[in-house]
C-alpha cells in the first residue's frame, strides 16, 4: 500500500500546482522537496517517515508539473494572420470526410517574406484531395490559430497534452520530400492501410468500418448515425482500442494458452507479447497505450493471483504516465481506462463469483448458458461500475439499455475480433479470407442490429448534468474504500462488525449525520446582506449572475453552453432552490442565449425581459417554446424601464429606445443594463456596438457606473470614447475566450481603458464581484486574486 499512498501524494501535488489559484514557483516546489526528504532522511527510524516521504513526493508533483510546458516556441505565431510553415508530418494522417489531420513538426515559419526557424507541433487540417502520408515533409500556408473549447470537452487542453498548441486552418499542402520518418512506424502504417484495404474489399458497410474500427482503431470510417447509435446504447467501448477491447485480446490469448498447458510464466509472457505486437500493429497512439498498459495491469496480476497487485500496480501506472505527461490526469480516456480497469479489479471477481452461484443453481440449462450469459453481465456491470459517472459527468447522458444491449453483444465481441484478425492475415489466401470474412459477417451483422434496435427505443439515452465536485466526492470514496480493502486495518474491520451487528442503528446515525451536512449548508447557502455578482466563464459570451442582499437571483444571458452555465448555478445557488426570480435575454443572439433552453427546463423562472426583437432561427423559437412551457411571464421592455426589489436594487434599463426590428442590427438594438445598489452600480451592456452606445447617449441617458462590462468582448472599434468618458468606471470586466478566432480582445480597445482596473475571465476565470453599497470587493475565482 505503501505505493499507493506515494501515488496519491504526487497525484495531489500535480492537482495543486495546476490550480491557478496556486502561484507556486518551481523553485519553492524544489525546496519543499530537498527540506522534506532530509527530514524524511533524519526520522528514518520514526514512523514519520513515511509521511514526510509522501509529502517530498507532493512536492515534486508539483515541480514536474510547474516544469511541464504549456506552450511552444509556434504558438506565438497564431492568431496573426496567414503565413508558411514548413515541417515534417510526425504521425500518421487522420483522414475524414472533409478532411485529412496532419500533426507537423514545425521546422521554419514564413511571414511577410521573412523565415524564421521555429520549433513546435501543429495541426494542420488539409483539403482530402491531397495525398500527404506519414514521414512526407511538406509546406503548409495558412491561419495559425488557438485551438478551442466546446461546452463539455475544452479542444485546446487535449491538444496540448499532446504537446500542440496551434491549429492551421484554410490550408494548402505542398509536399516537398518523403522518407523523413521511422521506418519501422511507416511499415507498420503500410500494413494497416493494407489490413483496411482488404477488410472495405470483403465486406459491405458498415461492417467494414465497424470491424476496422474493433480491430485497427480507426473509427473515422464509421457512419455517424453507426455511431450515435452505439452511444445511445451505451457500446461505444465496442467501437474503439479500449482498456476493455485490450482485456479481450489478452484474455483470449490467456484462455488459448492455458488450454495448450503452457506454464504460467511463459503464459504471463506471450500475453504481454501478444499485447504488445497488437499495440504497435494498431498505431501505438497515447490512448491505445495507456489501454495496453491498463489491461496488462488487470491481466498479469490475475494470473499471478495475488490481490494486492492490481492496487499497487495501477498506481505505479499512473505515475509512470504522469511523470511523462502530468496532464494526463485530465485526459478522459486515461480516466476511463484506469476506472474501468479499477471497476473490473474491485468487483469483477466477486459477481463472477456470484453469477457462478446463480447459474449453478438454475440446473443443467444454467450451466450451460451461465458462462455466455452471466460472464459478460458480470464484466459490464465491473467496468461500467466507476465509468457511468464520468460517462455522465462529460457527456451529460448515459443509457438505460446499457445492461440489456451488452449482454447481448458482448458474448460474440471475442470470437468476432478473433475471425476478424484471422481473415485479416490470411488475405494472401483470398477464397479463405472471403470464408472468415463471411463469418465475421454473421457476427458484425448480429451486434449492429442489436445496437441499432437498442437505440431506436425512446428511452435509450437520457440527459444527466452532475456537479463536478459530486463526481469526485464520489470517486474519493471509491478510492478510500478500495485502500481500506486492501490494506484491512484494525479499525475498519470492526467498524465493518459494527455495521453488520447494529444495522438499524448504523442507518440512523448515516441518515443523522446527512441531515447534518444538509442543515449546515443551508446555513452557509443563506443570504449575507451583500450584492453578489458573478461575470460566468462561459466561453466567448456573456452570463451574469446576481444574488440581490435578501438572496433573489437575477441572470443576464447565459452563453451558449449548457453544461457550464447549469454548472455555474448549481455551485452558487442554495441546493435547494430552483427559483431564477428574473431573466433577461439581452438579444436574440443564440451566442447570448444558446444554453437558457436547458436552464428553463431545470429551474422556474418568474419573469423574463427582452427587447422586442424577434428572430426565424431555430435556436430562438426552441428559447420561445421552453419559456412557454414554463408558464414566464415574458415583458418587452426598453429604455425608461425600471425594476424595483424590496431589498434596495434597482435594475434600469437605458437602451433601446423603441424595440427593434428584425432587420435591424442585433447589436445596435441589444438591452444596456445598470444595476444600482445604494452606491455601487453595474452597467451591463451585453453586445451593444459603438452605434448604439452614441444613440444611448443622443437620448439623454446617464450611463455612470462603479463597474463596466466591456462591450462586444473588446472588439476591434466596438467602445465608444464619449460613452466611456460618461460611464467613468473604477473597474471593467471583460468575458472572452482566450481560444476565440475574432482576434477579441483589440489591443486598441484595451488601451482605451487606461489606468482602470481590468479583470478577465480568459485570465482569471469567473470574476465575482460583491458589495455592500458602499465598498466594492472583486475576485478572479480560477486565479483567487482579489
Amino acid at each position: 500500500m505503501r505505493l499507493v499512498y506515494i501515488a496519491l501524494g504526487w497525484i495531489a501535488g500535480i492537482v495543486v500546482a495546476a490550480d491557478e489559484r496556486f502561484s507556486i514557483a518551481p523553485v519553492i516546489w524544489l525546496i519543499a522537496c530537498g527540506l522534506t526528504i532530509l527530514a524524511a532522511w533524519f526520522f528514518r527510524r520514526f514512523p514519520l517517515r513515511l509521511p514526510l516521504i509522501i509529502i517530498a513526493v507532493f512536492a515534486l508533483g508539483g515541480l514536474r508539473f510547474a516544469l511541464f510546458p504549456n506552450t511552444s516556441a509556434l504558438a506565438q505565431y497564431n492568431n496573426v494572420g496567414g503565413l508558411t510553415i514548413e515541417g515534417v508530418v510526425v504521425d500518421e494522417p487522420d483522414v475524414r470526410d472533409d478532411r485529412v489531420n496532419l500533426r507537423v513538426a514545425a521546422e521554419t515559419v514564413t511571414r511577410g517574406g521573412q523565415t524564421i526557424a521555429v520549433e513546435g507541433l501543429v495541426l494542420v487540417q488539409s483539403p482530402p484531395i491531397i495525398r500527404v502520408r506519414y514521414g512526407d515533409r511538406v509546406t503548409a500556408t495558412g491561419d495559425l490559430i488557438t485551438p478551442n473549447e466546446i461546452d463539455t470537452f475544452s479542444y485546446a487542453d487535449f491538444l496540448a497534452r499532446e504537446g500542440v498548441y496551434s491549429i492551421m486552418t484554410n490550408t494548402a499542402v505542398e509536399i516537398l520530400s518523403s522518407g523523413h520518418g521511422s521506418p519501422l512506424f511507416a511499415a507498420l502504417i503500410d500494413m494497416r492501410t493494407r489490413a483496411q484495404a482488404a477488410i472495405e474489399s470483403y465486406l459491405p458497410e458498415p461492417q467494414a468500418s465497424l470491424l476496422s474500427g474493433i480491430i485497427l482503431g480507426d473509427e473515422n470510417s464509421i457512419a455517424p448515425d453507426v455511431r450515435d447509435a452505439f452511444a445511445s446504447a451505451g457500446a461505444s467501448h465496442i467501437i474503439a482500442i479500449s482498456g476493455f477491447n485490450m482485456v479481450i485480446v489478452g484474455e483470449v490469448t490467456r484462455r488459448f494458452l492455458e488450454r495448450a498447458r503452457v506454464g504460467r510464466r511463459l503464459t504471463l509472457l506471450l500475453v504481454i507479447a501478444v499485447l504488445l505486437v497488437y499495440t504497435l500493429f494498431v498505431g501505438a497512439g497515447t490512448s491505445v497505450v495507456r489501454a495496453a498498459v491498463m489491461s496488462s495491469v488487470l491481466l498479469v496480476g490475475g494470473l499471478m493471483r495475488r490481490k494486492g497487485y492490481v492496487p499497487a500496480t495501477l498506481a505505479f501506472t499512473v505515475l509512470l504516465m504522469s511523470v511523462a505527461n502530468p496532464t494526463v490526469l485530465w485526459d478522459i480516456s486515461f480516466q476511463l481506462s484506469f476506472f474501468a480497469v479499477l471497476g473490473l479489479a474491485l468487483f469483477g471477481q466477486p459477481l463472477s463469483v456470484l453469477f457462478g452461484g446463480l447459474s449453478q443453481r438454475s440446473g443443467s440449462v444454467g450451466r450451460v448458458f451461465g458462462g455466455f450469459v452471466f460472464e459478460p453481465l458480470a464484466v459490464t456491470i465491473a467496468a461500467q461500475a466507476l465509468t457511468l459517472p464520468l460517462s455522465a459527468l462529460y457527456f451529460h447522458s448515459f443509457s438505460l439499455l446499457t445492461l440489456p444491449a451488452n449482454l447481448l453483444v458482448l458474448p460474440v465481441q471475442p470470437a468476432l475480433m478473433g475471425v476478424g484478425a484471422l481473415a485479416t492475415v490470411t488475405d494472401f489466401v483470398p477464397a479463405l479470407a472471403q470464408a472468415l470474412y463471411w463469418l465475421d459477417l454473421v457476427l458484425l451483422a448480429w451486434m449492429t442490429g442489436v445496437v441499432r434496435w437498442f437505440a431506436a427505443l425512446p428511452a435509450a439515452q437520457v440527459e444527466l448534468y452532475v456537479s463536478p465536485n459530486l463526481v469526485a466526492l464520489f470517486f474519493v470514496a471509491v478510492v478510500g474504500v478500495a485502500m481500506t480493502r486492501a490494506a484491512q486495518p484494525t479499525w475498519a474491520q470492526r467498524l465493518g462488525r459494527l455495521i453488520s451487528r447494529r444495522s438499524v442503528v448504523s442507518a440512523t446515525l448515516f441518515a443523522g449525520l446527512a441531515t447534518l451536512i444538509l442543515i449546515v449548508a443551508l446555513v452557509r447557502s443563506r443570504p449575507d446582506g451583500l450584492l453578489h455578482v458573478w461575470f460566468l466563464d462561459n466561453g466567448h459570451s456573456n452570463a451574469v449572475l446576481m444574488q440581490t442582499p435578501n438572496g433573489a437571483h437575477i441572470l443576464i444571458d447565459g452563453g451558449r453552453f449548457p453544461a457550464r452555465l447549469l454548472t455555474a448555478l448549481g455551485d452558487r445557488l442554495p441546493f435547494n432552490d430552483r427559483q431564477i426570480e428574473v431573466l433577461v435575454v439581452t438579444q436574440p443572439d443564440a451566442n447570448e442565449f444558446g444554453a437558457l433552453t436547458t436552464v428553463l427546463e431545470r429551474y422556474h423562472v418568474g419573469v423574463a425581459l427582452m427587447n422586442g426583437q424577434s428572430n426565424l432561427g431555430e435556436p430562438f423559437a426552441a428559447l420561445q417554446s421552453a419559456l412557454a412551457n414554463g408558464d414566464v411571464e415574458v415583458v418587452t421592455v426598453g429604455a425608461g424601464y425600471s425594476l424595483d426589489v424590496d431589498d434596495g436594487l434597482r435594475l434600469d434599463v437605458l437602451h433601446p429606445r423603441t424595440p427593434p426590428q428584425i432587420t435591424d442590427s442585433l447589436d445596435e438594438g441589444a438591452l444596456v443594463l445598470r444595476v444600482v445598489y445604494d452606491e455601487a452600480s453595474f452597467l451591463l451592456t451585453s453586445d451593444v456596438s459603438a452605434e448604439g452606445q452614441a444613440e444611448l447617449l443622443a437620448t439623454g441617458q446617464w450611463p455612470l457606473a462603479t463597474v463596466l462590462q466591456l462591450p462586444q468582448h473588446g472588439r476591434a472599434r466596438s467602445l465608444d470614447a464619449e460613452f466611456l468618458a460618461a460611464v467613468q468606471p473604477q473597474v471593467v470586466v471583460l468575458q472572452s475566450d482566450v481560444s476565440n478566432r475574432l482576434g477579441d480582445p483589440d489591443p486598441d480597445t484595451l488601451a482605451q481603458l487606461g489606468d482602470t482596473s481590468l479583470y478577465r475571465t480568459d485570465q482569471g476565470g469567473t470574476i465575482h464581484i460583491w458589495t455592500d453599497g458602499r465598498e466594492l470587493w472583486v475576485q478572479q475565482e480560477t486565479s483567487g486574486s482579489e
